[in-house]
């Protein structure tokens, strides 16, 4: 709970041309799922992102998101044990694979669409700062061209991380969906909006997540 309240309070970034918003909360949903299981991925997925609601300022979204992101944390920690075993044959690895691959395509293609142009980068820690940058088209090429040869390194070292990033990618989808159900017909907003900003949300959560548990379980082995 305490991580993904973490990772979802320490870290946002604001577009102002788009008024695009995302945080990197999925990390820590995705972490605790795929390291502790179904059942601790939706205990801290639920509470550790609903509280981030409250404490935030967001409680009009903390039902929903108790209840969309313990979905989603249950979710990766069941399907990462499934997909693990899947991509041990060649044709479960090749589809995992294939997947993952397509993540990294609309990595890219969501990036460079809708996080261009000035953003306003805000670290919580002790207190606030908020940093002004530009985020250009060729930095998401080079974000894509590396996430891409991450992918593949990990395909080739530890193929059963390509059946993690299947898991909390079909997981991400459900947050997607969950979110668009609720803002579209609980709140009455113009739900279609968001699906970029989160479709985002996921992925860079996906990364990072991944990247960390292939630390901590390569610390387990040693």
């Amino acid at each position: 709970i305490v991580v993904v309240f973490l990772f979802t309070t320490v870290f946002s970034l604001y577009i102002p041309e788009t008024h695009g918003f995302f945080n990197i909360g999925e990390s820590g949903v995705y972490i605790a799922a795929l390291t502790g299981g179904p059942i601790v991925g939706a205990i801290a997925g639920g509470f550790g992102s609903m509280l981030s609601d409250l404490v935030l300022g967001y409680a009009i979204y903390a039902p929903a998101t108790l209840v969309i992101k313990a979905v989603e944390g249950f979710l990766v920690g069941y399907l990462s044990l499934i997909f693990r075993k899947l991509a041990s044959s060649r044709r479960g690895y090749v589809t995992c694979l294939v997947i993952a691959l397509i993540a990294v395509g609309a990595f890219y293609v969501l990036g460079s669409s809708f996080y261009v142009g000035s953003a306003e980068v805000t670290i919580q820690l002790a207190s606030s700062v908020t940093y002004k940058l530009n985020i250009t088209r060729f930095i998401w090429i080079a974000l894509a061209i590396i996430v891409a040869i991450a992918v593949l390194i990990i395909a080739w070292k530890l193929k059963s991380y390509i059946g993690y990033t299947v898991a909390c990618i079909i997981g991400g989808l459900e947050m997607i969906l969950g979110y668009y159900l609720y803002e579209q017909f609980i709140l009455g907003v113009l739900a279609v909006a968001e699906i970029p900003f989160n479709t985002m949300q996921m992925l860079i959560g996906m990364i990072i997540a991944i990247s960390i548990v292939s630390i901590i379980e390569g610390m387990k082995i040693s």
